[in-house]
């Protein structure tokens, strides 16, 4: 297991999560505990079929402080929003013409197993935010994040992956660790203050409980 990194405030500008089998549970664990004001998005790509993915997002939204949504083609990235993949389509983040990132979503390309891809958007997420993102894999079956969390570090970003001992299948983590791709190995409580440091207003309390749990 690896220490809980110090994030500067302002370092990361978009959280990209990838999930799979006993995944679910573990983004509503973390998602809850994020503040309504996060000053970044969260993007999720999480293997379900859409008409799941759909009401998934409706229980997130019931239980996480963040504005949680299904995420539909051309909607605007916002700050404080957790926009959640639809099953059997990929989500991309893009650049409009006014520079300001939307999502994109279809369902190219067709010959990937998984969709949403982590791949796809971890790729996305470091074509725009440069080295400001930070990605996350949980548990999951497959490979599927491995090459997008590579282009996260090629362009600077951080790469947490869940550590394997509290993972359901411990597939998507330990593909990403075993490719030399993971910056740290987190149980999910200490993924969500890594993410909370990114809040000005919880900054404290995120330490704070890193240091009482270490």
């Amino acid at each position: 297991m690896s220490d809980i990194p110090s994030i500067e405030l302002g370092r990361f500008k978009a959280v990209a999560i990838g999930s799979s089998t006993g995944g679910p549970g573990l983004l509503e664990e973390i998602l809850k505990g994020l503040p309504a004001d996060l000053p970044l998005p969260v993007f999720v790509a999480q293997h379900m079929p859409p008409t799941f993915t759909e009401s998934f997002a409706n229980r997130l939204q019931l239980s996480s402080p963040l504005t949680v949504v299904h995420a539909q083609d051309a909607m605007p990235v916002l700050n404080g929003t957790a926009y959640i993949g639809k099953g059997h389509h990929h989500m991309r983040v893009c650049r409009t013409r006014q520079a300001h990132p939307n999502i994109e979503v279809n369902k190219e390309p067709q010959e990937l197993v998984y969709k949403p891809s982590a791949d796809e958007l971890f790729r996305s997420c470091a074509a725009v935010y440069g080295d400001g993102v930070l990605a996350v894999i949980l548990s999951g079956i497959g490979r599927d994040g491995t090459e997008g969390a590579r282009a996260v570090r090629q362009a600077g970003g951080m790469v947490l992956t869940q550590l394997g001992e509290t993972c359901a299948v411990n597939g998507m983590p330990r593909s990403c660790v075993e490719a030399g791709q993971s910056d740290a190995q987190l149980k999910p409580d200490q993924i969500r203050r890594t993410i909370l440091q990114l809040s000005p207003d919880y900054r404290e309390q995120a330490l704070a409980e890193t240091n009482e749990s270490a």
